[in-house]
């Protein structure tokens, strides 16, 4: 199936650090946890994945947050179960779909054209089972 009609991807919200208020939601960047706001924009669960400056960290978030605008977050997972997204997501080589010159970057139009291939009944046991690319 194509990327597209697996999961839709979303560019995260910006937040300058100086507009950054302690609060108790994690604001997710390409790789890790950055901060703490005190809004979220995202319900759980969540998977994000870098968008910038470092490509193909995938994090699996269980609370609500703030996905910042280095990373990209799952909007819709299409019926598919989060946990088995996060685990197929894990297993896929982002980084071939570099698109910045200086700094790594993904665009997620560029995963359009990403076939992956999914098992039957992915939710079965979602930390076992996997996707992975149909092309090279």
């Amino acid at each position: 199936m194509r990327f597209t009609d697996f999961v839709t991807l979303q560019r995260g919200f910006d937040l300058p650090k100086t507009e950054m208020r302690d609060g108790p939601y994690p604001v997710l960047g390409s790789t890790s946890l950055i901060g703490h706001h005190s809004e979220f924009k995202v319900e759980p669960p969540g998977v994000i994945t870098g968008r910038s400056g470092s490509l193909g960290v995938v994090q699996y978030v269980a609370e609500r947050y703030w996905p910042h605008n280095t990373a990209l977050w799952v909007k819709d997972f299409k019926g598919n179960d989060p946990k088995f997204v996060y685990y197929c997501m894990k297993g896929l080589d982002f980084a071939r779909f570099n698109a910045g010159a200086g700094v790594p970057t993904l665009n997620r139009n560029h995963l359009d054209s990403l076939e992956v291939e999914v098992p039957p009944s992915p939710s079965s046991n979602a930390s076992r089972a996997s996707c992975r690319p149909t092309t090279s």
